[in-house]
Parts: C-alpha cells; sequence; structure tokens
C-alpha cells in the first residue's frame, strides 16, 4: 500500500511506527542457549606426583624473560615472529572475527539506500511521464526462535577457540626454541669435555709409543692406546655433528642466518644455566583450565550445542518484515508534482510443514555431534591430567638424579686433586692419572646430560600445565 504525503513529520511518524512493531515482535521468542554440559567430567581433587618446590618461581606468562636467557628471549621472539603455524592461527582469528561480526549483522534490520528514474511514453496523451524516487528500503527477519542467541554462541567460541589455539602455538613453538637451546648449550659442554679426552689419548698413545720402542711395553698395550685415541676422535666428531645440528634447527626455526646465531649462542654457550621453577596450582581443575587444548574442547561442545539450536530454529516458523520510505516526483507535460511514499510489508509468515523428515534429520545429526564433542572434551581432560602427573614425575625424578650426579662429579673432583697430589711425589704414574682425570670428565658429562634432561622436564611440564594460556584474557 502506496500513500501520498506533504508532511515530514508524518514520515517520521510511520518509521517510529514500523521500528516499535519489528522490536515488539522479536521479543516474542522463548529459545533459551543452554549451559555447558561438562560437568560430568571427572577431574582429581588433588595431584599424586609431588609437586615441585623452590624458594623462588617465576609466573608462567614471563618464565622464560626469568630465565636470566637473553638470547633465549630472543629467540624464542623471533621464532615465533616467523613461524607460519602462527601467521596461520592469526588467520583464523581475523576469519572467526568476521564470522562474529556477520552472525551479529543477521539479526539486525537491514537499510540500504535506493534512487530509481522511470520514463514512459503515453501516444494517448501525446507526451513523456518521468518519475523520481529515492529512499530507504528497509528489511529485518524477526528472530522469533533466538537464533541469535545460538548463532552468537557459535561464533564467540569459534573465536575463543582460534584465540586459544593461537596461544598452543606459540607455547609449542617457545618449548621447541628452549629445547634446542638447551641442547645447544649441553653439547657444546659435552663437546669440551671430549676435546680434552682426545687430548688425553693422544698424548697416552705418544708415551707408549716411546715406551714400546724402549722395549716396556707390549705391542698389544700401544694398539689399545690407539683405538681409545681412534674412537675418541670418532666420538668428537659424533659430537660436533649434534652441535651442528642444533644450531641449524635454530636457523631454520628462526629464519635468521647460521653466522648470526652461532654469534648469539657464544654467550650461552659459555653460561652455566639453571631453570627457574614455577608454582603449580594445587587444585588440578585450576590448571587444567589453563591448557588450550582442553579449552579448544571445550568450545567445540559449545558450537556443538549452539548447532542444534540452529537446528531446533529451522523447525520453527520465520517471520520476515519489509518497508520503503522515500522521497519522489512526478514529471508531465512540464508539470512536476512533488510527493513522499512509504510502504508497510509485505509482513511474511513462514512455516515448514514437510521436508520428507530433513530438518529432524539435522536436528538428530547435531545431537549427536554434542555427545561426540562432549565425549572428545572429557577424553582431553583425562588426557590432560595424565600427562602433568607423567611431567611432575619425569621432574621430580630428573631433579634427584642431577642432584646425585652432581655429588658424584664433586667427589670426583676431589678424587682427582688428591691423586694429583700423588703424582707429583712420584707415587701415580702420569697414565694412571690420565685415566682418573678421564673418568672426572665422564663424571662431568654425565652431570651434563642429566641437567639438560631435568631442563626438558620443566620445559615438558610448561607445555603440560597451558604454558601460561589465560582464557579469561581472551576477548569475544
Amino acid at each position: 500500500m502506496k500513500l501520498m504525503l506533504t508532511s515530514r513529520r508524518k514520515q517520521l511518524c510511520q518509521i517510529s511506527a514500523v521500528s516499535t512493531a519489528l522490536l515488539f515482535l522479536s521479543g516474542c521468542s522463548t529459545m533459551q542457549v543452554p549451559p555447558v554440559v561438562a560437568e560430568s567430567t571427572y577431574v582429581p581433587t588433588k595431584w599424586t606426583a609431588r609437586l615441585p618446590t623452590a624458594e623462588r618461581s617465576a609466573t608462567l606468562q614471563a618464565w622464560w624473560q626469568s630465565q636470566n636467557e637473553p638470547e633465549l628471549a630472543q629467540l624464542i621472539a623471533t621464532a615465533q615472529s616467523v613461524s607460519p603455524d602462527i601467521a596461520t592461527t592469526l588467520a583464523r582469528i581475523e576469519q572467526a572475527k568476521s564470522l562474529q561480526a556477520q552472525a551479529r549483522a543477521a539479526h539486525l534490520p537491514s537499510l540500504s539506500a535506493t534512487a530509481s528514474q522511470s520514463r514512459m511514453h503515453a501516444p494517448l496523451y501525446n507526451g513523456t511521464y518521468v518519475q523520481n524516487q529515492a529512499g530507504l528500503q528497509i528489511g529485518w527477519e524477526l528472530d522469533l526462535a533466538r537464533l541469535r542467541g545460538a548463532d552468537t554462541m557459535a561464533t564467540r567460541a569459534q573465536l575463543e577457540s582460534a584465540q586459544a589455539r593461537w596461544h598452543d602455538a606459540r607455547i609449542l613453538m617457545a618449548a621447541e626454541v628452549a629445547d634446542l637451546y638447551y641442547a645447544s648449550r649441553a653439547f657444546q659442554q659435552q663437546k669440551l669435555l671430549i676435546e680434552e679426552d682426545v687430548a688425553s689419548y693422544e698424548v697416552a698413545a705418544q708415551w707408549l709409543l716411546r715406551l714400546f720402542q724402549e722395549g716396556l711395553v707390549s705391542d698389544a698395550d700401544l694398539a689399545t692406546a690407539r683405538v681409545n685415541a681412534s674412537e675418541s676422535r670418532a666420538r668428537l666428531q659424533q659430537q660436533q655433528a649434534s652441535c651442528d645440528v642444533q644450531v641449524k634447527g635454530l636457523v631454520a626455526m628462526t629464519g635468521q642466518s647460521e653466522s648470526e646465531v652461532r654469534q648469539l649462542m657464544q654467550a650461552a654457550w659459555s653460561r652455566p644455566g639453571s631453570p627457574v621453577p614455577f608454582a603449580i596450582a594445587a587444585v588440578p581443575a585450576q590448571t587444567l583450565a589453563q591448557r588450550p587444548d582442553i579449552y579448544m574442547a571445550e568450545r567445540d561442545v559449545l558450537q556443538a550445542q549452539a548447532t542444534v539450536l540452529q537446528a531446533e530454529a529451522a523447525r520453527l516458523p520465520r517471520l520476515s518484515l519489509e518497508g520503503f520510505v522515500g522521497r519522489g516526483n512526478f514529471i508531465y507535460g512540464g508539470t512536476t508534482t512533488n510527493a513522499s511514499t512509504w510502504t508497510f510489508g509485505p509482513l511474511a509468515l513462514t512455516l515448514p510443514i514437510f521436508d520428507g523428515g530433513r530438518r529432524e534429520a539435522e536436528q538428530r545429526a547435531a545431537e549427536a555431534d554434542v555427545k561426540a564433542a562432549l565425549s572428545i572434551y572429557q577424553s582431553r581432560v583425562r588426557q590432560g591430567v595424565r600427562e602433568v602427573e607423567e611431567a611432575l614425575v619425569q621432574l621430580d625424578s630428573a631433579e634427584k638424579r642431577w642432584l646425585e650426579s652432581r655429588t658424584t662429579a664433586q667427589q670426583a673432583l676431589i678424587r682427582l686433586q688428591s691423586n694429583q697430589n700423588l703424582l707429583q711425589e712420584g707415587l701415580l704414574s702420569a697414565l694412571e692419572f690420565e685415566d682418573i682425570r678421564r673418568q672426572t670428565r665422564v663424571s662431568e658429562s654425565n652431570s651434563f646430560v642429566l641437567d639438560l634432561e631435568r631442563q626438558r622436564a620443566w620445559i615438558t611440564l610448561y607445555r603440560a600445565i597451558g604454558g601460561g594460556f589465560q582464557p579469561s584474557s581472551l576477548s569475544s
């Protein structure tokens, strides 16, 4: 229906009436968004493994910066800035934000500006009829089934899941860089010890050669010394290869040149390091809430629940409304007539009657997806408990064995110093003393190996408890 108005005030009144009707109809909805149904998942009340204790501990969010390892913090930041996995997760966040904006806009009225001109020749009147019109086209599909709540829940869960995936990618990248960093230092320290072994075995071989020439030792003794020297050189080559592999791993992850990485690592190789502990919540539920994978599984449950609501909404009536408000004029025979136009409608109601069971099947499939998502969530929680418990056990074992290795290395050093006095007094041969010195280096090398294992155990625990991920920091 079209009415010709001459008053601007009447125009505004009609627009207000249309908006009021839309808001009233939109308020007649009943569907509610259900909560997450994951309370049935069993979570222990406390950890059974021993928690680490320390006089000083760092927060997970700044754990890498608290290690007094500036090279490590720099390498992690560089690797994260060039990581394709992190770049991909950032793109997923932007896509999720776009979907969220689309979902919000889909339930709001649409407003479009239109302008048109039409000409018609009328032979009967021997003239041309011209109509000009400009105005606003309004359209709105009213949310009778509260579909907006389901769409909002789905898109928000998708966005939060994408943000958690970004955090997870950054945590994984930091852990991988740290593993290479600590391994590189441990291998370099072991390499120095092997170099000392090579020099020691070569000196021993030279001494035995002179003794053999003097007839004081057998050829078997000389051959044994040469075998030991050859094997030590082979171990040195193998250790050098291990050192190079760690550096090349850092090069690949950071995108820097090998010379830049080696220059950066020079100070780290010569610096003794010990990981700064971090605190762990005594209540497992608090720890598990900080794991990105569990958080993402929970978001998947929410998305599945939203799909059920969307399937239910597809079986309910839909109501849409359109309208138009504009101004125009008519030109005929040199006469111009100005007019205002508004339309209310059509108001269309669509009620699904028969679809061969398609919508019902879609709803059943969506409900099955909820059960599957909930099962995956519960499995992730159980796996999270297991990973934290195992990481705590491995850390406790590594710490204790490392302490024992340090005691062994200290006692071996005391023994070496005592035998050095015997050497100076002529009560011990140089060959026997070199053998004792090599045993001391073996003890020190074992300590380096266990120190690396301890550092890796801390990294594993860091990942197992979420690496500083904070769900509360995510924004919709």
